[in-house]
């Protein structure tokens, strides 16, 4: 409890010596005033997984007395969930100042030093009987914004992994997202995140939705369609020699011993020829506006993109797509991670 008020105190401190206003600060002992309940907080309270995401957006699952919370930092909320979802909960002092220790969250930029000066460092008399602690509320003006959810027992992200939630939440804040994703887009986003099977790369599908560039953002889901090429092939040859050997270890095993790899262009002709139908006419649209026609192995295109972007030859050019087309080439290979990870239904290990 000691070194949490400390560090909260101190970061202050620092910004208002940073800052270019002259004015000496006082070594007064401060500390953010809790009661019986919000000491159980700050003491007890847990930090089980933590994600940064964005230069000012990170996100925490914590746990205390036994119950999950989801935590956001840096983005101000205004989205609404479904109860089984997850539940807002009010800040507590005892909770904000484990929070702001634990997640070493910033001040805000652009705070004002002659505020903090103001407001919080004023001198504080030793012996002085008034001081009982500052509020908790007048200190967070000047941090990152924190919002706390209770992940309830029924909620589909119970125990499901830091990312899995986070990239729910993102896609429900649109308006903050760099790249203008289509509503359409963002359901499958959505969709993904809360019914897609455990195996998924979820982080590559976080990176993926919080990019600042249309091309990145599709190699990210690119690369969770290149984890299951090896699968794809070695799954007909396990069946026919009835081999009981897990898939993904399996992979592993012929990589690292045979240095054997499937070829990347014909593994995804196979994997979209086989694949719904709507992904199929998804990807036949941004070929049309590409080649000028539809026809032809969408797998090849598709590779060629995705070429395109990692090469940087003089013979390769890169592909030019229009926001809308990249919205497309990405929700039809959201709809192939949705398909294909379910049909393999990759449990770890498996």
């Amino acid at each position: 409890m000691i070194e949490a008020n400390k560090y909260i105190f101190d970061l202050l401190i620092k910004y208002v010596k940073k800052s270019d206003i002259s004015t000496s600060i006082e070594e007064n002992k401060r500390y953010i005033k809790t009661d019986c309940r919000e000491k159980e907080w700050l003491k007890q309270l847990k930090i089980v997984e933590n994600q940064p995401i964005l230069p000012k957006l990170k996100t925490a699952s914590i746990k205390f007395d036994k119950i999950e919370y989801f935590v956001v930092v840096g983005w101000d909320d205004s989205v609404d969930f479904e109860e089984e979802i997850i539940n807002p909960i009010s800040l507590n002092a005892g909770l904000f100042t484990a929070l702001i220790f634990d997640l070493q969250v910033s001040i805000r930029r652009k705070v004002s030093a002659y505020e903090i000066v103001e407001k919080i460092l004023y001198p504080i008399e030793v012996g002085e009987s008034t001081y009982s602690g500052h509020d908790f509320n007048e200190i967070s003006d000047f941090f990152e914004p924190i919002y706390i959810y209770e992940i309830p027992e029924e909620s589909p992200f119970k125990d499901k992994g830091i990312q899995r939630i986070s990239g729910f939440y993102i896609s429900k804040n649109i308006h903050q997202l760099a790249l203008p994703f289509s509503n359409d887009t963002m359901k499958i986003f959505g969709k993904i995140f809360i019914e897609g099977s455990e195996s998924i790369p979820y982080e590559n599908l976080l990176l993926s939705l919080t990019s600042v560039s249309w091309k990145y953002s599709f190699l990210d889901v690119y690369r969770c369609i290149e984890r299951i090429f090896s699968i794809f092939q070695l799954d007909e040859l396990c069946q026919n020699l009835s081999i009981s050997i897990p898939l993904v270890k399996l992979s592993a095993e012929i990589e690292n011993s045979l240095g054997w790899k499937p070829n990347e262009e014909d593994t995804l002709n196979k994997i979209l020829d086989d694949s719904p139908e709507e992904t199929i006419e998804i990807f036949k649209e941004v070929k049309q506006v590409i080649d000028n026609t539809s026809k032809g192995k969408v797998g090849t295109f598709f590779y060629k993109i995705r070429n395109s972007i990692v090469h940087y030859r003089p013979a390769t050019q890169e592909s030019k797509l229009d926001y809308e087309n990249w919205d497309k080439l990405i929700r039809g290979s959201l709809l192939v991670i949705m398909y294909w990870y379910e049909r393999y239904n990759l449990e770890p290990g498996k």
